[in-house]
């Protein structure tokens, strides 16, 4: 310690773990096992050789405690000594050492990794205000931060980094995205050190010798992953990217992943953290450790979106949401023509929970990206280096003819239908929209379905795909805005399909080749769904449009009867995935329809009501 430096040791508060700043000094709190010895270690600042080594004295129940009066914590980092072993805090608002990805703890220094203390500097947000979108509005982006921006025409030093996202903001106000969903960002070990020696990490056995590049492990939770910052500052980068966000109008949701065993408190502590100093408006939680009923009826994230995997427990306000793969699974099978889905599809249409947010994908990290979902029929995961035997068996994907790449112009043509298919399996159905970065341009991971430790190109979202197909790229953003202009189509409340405004026709109704008659045997892949926007306002308060959306997902030409409209009114088509016309794919085509409408194979249709001329 230096001369300056004079500090006063006496007992601390064992209630809050980690290292936490009072009126007289810095509290420290760490879980020790009963009859290990522990001590606070110090560090002068970039230092891996410590300064002094202060023991914990005192300890209640599990917890030793100390309050350290006197110390400058600018010039300071820390780790603890536990039982004759250097170990990280848990609780840690940064931790120093691992500013590269991958690279290996070197295990012959186990004082490398240390920890730092919360800034101290005043952080401008300049009014910074929630955007508070409802569940209904919401079009949630789901990217890594790292693999997001690695091959993006950025900075070098930007890439892969918070400041790369915030450069991708234009990009994002483009497609229409209003929220974007960030796999984990918190610090955590994607390579345990070399000599085997684990801080408080556990790692599974098959990550020995490869990264995770993914951090679905037990993490740091409350500091910012220092190797996806461009700065030395993560703190403030962190903060400035929701900065940023929030002044574009768009919202920041985290994903937190708690392994069997997490703490309860430690994840509210952790969930309380982000809202209160980084200002995130939401968070996935995820993993078997996730405390659900807690999160979901605490007072402090009350007003805050949390999404679970399992809601099965009520909650008390209605920023709680269930996000889980039924409708991936469901709408896939569907869109490969599987037979027996139109109860499903039907349900996943219309379904919203009655209290809070009902989330759903047509991709994810886990498993195909879209794009591979219409190019494979099988993983092609050699490359994880497990004989092809990880990642699922099932993927509910058809490749279209050929596996893989091609250039087969009729292959090519069925999978960009196929992809628009999906989008509008996804963008027209009601609850909230997760686009899988990428998908909106035909990524492809090369058929691997498990990428978690593909730190490479297989699993970067590759930027050449967007040049290559701006086509889908432009169907997806008029899809969205084709959403958004329609409150019909995004309901608060589930869909009745009953005349409960007395309107003459309910909210939404299925049909099929008979109008007001869906035939649901097993056979039958030809749906049609009318929503009447008599239910719904626009912005200017005006009733929304009738729309009518046809799904053909048999192999042949079908005709679909269409319901009649008032008096004075008839159906105008406004997109169909068939279309292979350049120019705006959601347009209203000169053609009456009012009787039926034959729609091609594999096809999408969407009508809308308007006046005759």
């Amino acid at each position: 310690m230096e001369k300056w430096d004079r500090i006063v040791i006496r007992n601390g508060n064992p209630v809050m773990l980690g290292a936490n700043k009072n009126e007289e000094g810095m509290n420290f709190a760490a879980e020790v096992l009963p009859g290990a010895e522990a001590a606070l270690v110090l560090y002068q600042k970039g230092s891996a050789v410590p300064c002094r080594e202060i023991p914990f004295t005192e300890r209640m129940g599990k917890v030793c405690t100390m309050l350290v009066s006197g110390l400058n914590t600018k010039k300071y980092e820390y780790n603890f000594r536990i039982d004759g072993k250097i170990v990280q805090d848990p609780f840690a608002h940064g931790i120093c050492g691992r500013e590269q990805f991958g690279i290996r703890g070197n295990g012959e220094n186990e004082n490398q990794i240390r920890c730092t203390f919360l800034t101290e500097k005043e952080y401008d947000w300049e009014e910074d205000r929630f955007p508070e979108i409802p569940y209904r509005d919401l079009i949630l982006y789901k990217v890594h931060v790292r693999g997001y921006t690695k091959q993006q025409k950025l900075p070098q030093k930007r890439r892969g980094t918070f400041s790369g996202l915030k450069e991708m903001i234009p990009y994002w106000k483009e497609l229409g995205i209003n929220a974007v969903e960030l796999m984990p960002a918190y610090e955590f070990m994607e390579l345990p050190y070399s000599n085997g020696k684990q801080s408080h990490m556990i790692t599974e056995k098959r990550s020995q010798d490869r990264i995770n590049y993914w951090g679905y492990v037990k993490g740091f939770y409350f500091a910012p992953k220092r190797s996806y910052c461009a700065t030395k500052e993560p703190e403030n980068e962190f903060r400035d990217l929701v900065k940023a966000l929030h002044q574009a109008g768009m919202e920041c949701i985290m994903e937190l992943y708690f392994p069997g065993g997490t703490n309860p408190l430690t994840a509210l502590r952790a969930a309380w953290f982000w809202r209160d100093y980084y200002h995130v408006d939401g968070f996935h939680f995820m993993g078997d450790g996730v405390p659900t009923e807690l999160l979901a009826g605490d007072h402090i994230l009350y007003g805050t979106k949390k999404l679970f995997g399992d809601l099965s427990v009520s909650a008390e306000d209605e920023m709680s949401a269930e996000c889980t793969d039924a409708f991936q699974r469901d709408m896939r099978r569907y869109l490969k023509s599987d037979e027996g889905m139109l109860p499903a599809v039907e349900y996943h249409l219309r379904h919203i929970r009655n209290a809070g947010g009902t989330v759903h994908y047509m991709a994810s990290q886990d498993g195909f990206t879209l794009y591979d979902t219409v190019a494979y029929n099988y993983r092609h995961n050699e490359e994880n280096g497990e004989n092809n035997q990880d990642g699922s068996e099932y993927n509910y994907s058809w490749n279209c003819g050929l596996e893989g790449p091609t250039r087969k112009m009729a292959v090519k043509k069925m999978r960009d239908q196929q992809i628009k298919n999906a989008f509008l399996m996804l963008l027209l159905s009601q609850g909230t929209p997760v686009i899988y970065g990428g998908d909106e341009f035909c990524n492809s991971q090369n058929g691997n379905n498990n990428a978690w430790c593909q730190d490479n190109p297989v699993g970067w979202t590759d930027w050449k795909a967007f040049r290559k197909n701006k086509n889908i790229f432009e169907f997806v953003k008029e899809a969205v805005a084709f959403r958004k202009a329609h409150p019909i189509l995004h309901m608060e409340k589930e869909p009745k399909g009953a005349d409960y405004l007395a309107k003459g026709f309910p909210d939404i109704s299925f049909h099929g080749e008979r109008a007001w008659y869906l035939n649901q045997e097993n056979t039958s892949r030809l749906l049609g769904v009318m929503y009447c926007g008599s239910y719904a306002k626009k912005e200017d308060g005006s009733e929304d449009d009738f729309i009518y959306v046809g799904y053909n997902f048999h192999w042949e030409n079908r005709t679909i009867a269409l319901p009649n409209l008032p008096e004075g009114m008839t159906w105008k088509k406004t997109a169909d995935t068939s279309d292979t016309e350049e120019g705006d794919s959601f347009r209203e085509r000169e053609e009456s329809y009012e009787k039926n409408i034959e729609i091609s194979p594999r096809t999408i249709v969407v009508l809308t009501g308007k006046k005759e001329e």
